[in-house]
């Protein structure tokens, strides 16, 4: 057995044969939990579980089917069936996931795939970043985080809302997108999930707003943040404190978009988002000084030997923040 398991969702035309090919080279194992009428073949397969209906409701039986067999592995990947890569991009997946314990992770999207949201697209100027947001359509778990999740998938049919609410059940450093392993995401949005959750009598927005509602996320649903990274150089990165700071990463973030095909009114609030974050919110209130993201990142990822620098002095007193405090908490977690 190998550490790592994709278990993809798979139907008639599934992409996944592209991501198996080569299997006994890689560090991984695959399983289908599959939606067709006919089994397909799956040599290799560690299992084949058929079940009918839309994604989600049919990963939560699988899972359920399954759980003991899943439970052995360190991370499992939960992709649509219409992404389109190759096994050695999963296999660097599942080890970047494994290097940094991260807890929630996806790959990024190639620039010429179909994308909903610009955050998951690739960023060049990144080999990685630590986001507020991973997006359902092919999200990477640890184990333990599966278990965490598999409870919020029971009664939503089309997976709306879930990906704004995993994120809240990790923490900062353990949610990341994944820059260096690319993937295409084939066909347009609007798939069988829309049509599935309509005929269960609610709409995938009704699902995204309840979700919301029972679990306090008050934050609009584009309301993504890129606050921190590892630039192509290996350097670290985040969104700090200080003016230089925020500068830099925003600077790194608006140069990875400048291929991308986008609309300004999308970029403007893509680039906004991160604005309002550093200074305290839409409702421009402060919960925390944001020089404790960097001490959360810090101890997030020591066992790693990644370390976010501290900002320039002078700028120890960006927007208010106590200098004192500041170093103080600094010095304290060195």
């Amino acid at each position: 057995m190998k550490p790592y398991l994709a278990l993809f969702r798979s139907g008639p035309s599934s992409l996944h044969p592209a991501a198996v090919a080569r299997l006994g080279e890689q560090n991984f194992d695959y399983a289908l939990s599959h939606f067709g009428d006919d089994l397909p073949m799956a040599e290799g397969a560690v299992f084949v579980h058929r079940q009918k209906g839309a994604k989600w409701p049919g990963l939560e039986q699988t899972l359920l089917a399954h759980w003991e067999t899943i439970a052995q592995y360190r991370y499992v990947w939960l992709p649509d069936d219409d992404l389109l890569c190759v096994p050695e991009m999963v296999s660097r997946l599942f080890a970047i996931c494994d290097d940094l314990q991260l807890e929630l992770a996806q790959p990024a999207l190639t620039l010429d795939s179909h994308a909903s949201h610009l955050i998951t697209l690739q960023h060049s100027a990144f080999q990685l970043r630590f986001t507020n947001f991973v997006e359902i359509m092919a999200p990477v778990l640890s184990i333990e985080m599966l278990a965490r999740v598999h409870p919020t998938l029971a009664g939503n049919v089309s997976g709306f809302g879930l990906d704004a609410l995993w994120p809240r059940l990790s923490r900062l450093g353990k949610v990341a997108v994944i820059d260096d392993t690319p993937i295409k995401h084939t066909r347009p949005l609007g798939g069988p999930n829309y049509k599935a959750g309509a005929q269960a009598g609610l709409t995938p927005l009704q699902e995204d707003w309840l979700t919301a509602a029972s679990r306090f996320i008050e934050t609009p649903v584009d309301f993504h943040i890129n606050i921190a990274g590892l630039l192509q150089n290996g350097d670290p990165i985040c969104i700090g404190s200080s003016r230089e700071e925020a500068n830099a990463l925003l600077q790194a973030v608006a140069a990875s978009t400048e291929t991308m095909t986008v609309a300004p009114l999308t970029l403007t609030r893509y680039l906004a988002n991160h604005y309002s974050f550093w200074t305290g919110g839409e409702q421009g209130r402060v919960r925390y000084p944001r020089s404790m993201l960097r001490i959360a990142l810090n101890q997030a990822l020591k066992h790693a030997g990644i370390s976010f620098p501290a900002p320039p002095e002078q700028s120890s007193q960006a927007y208010g923040v106590s200098a004192l405090v500041t170093r103080e908490r600094l010095v304290a977690t060195a």
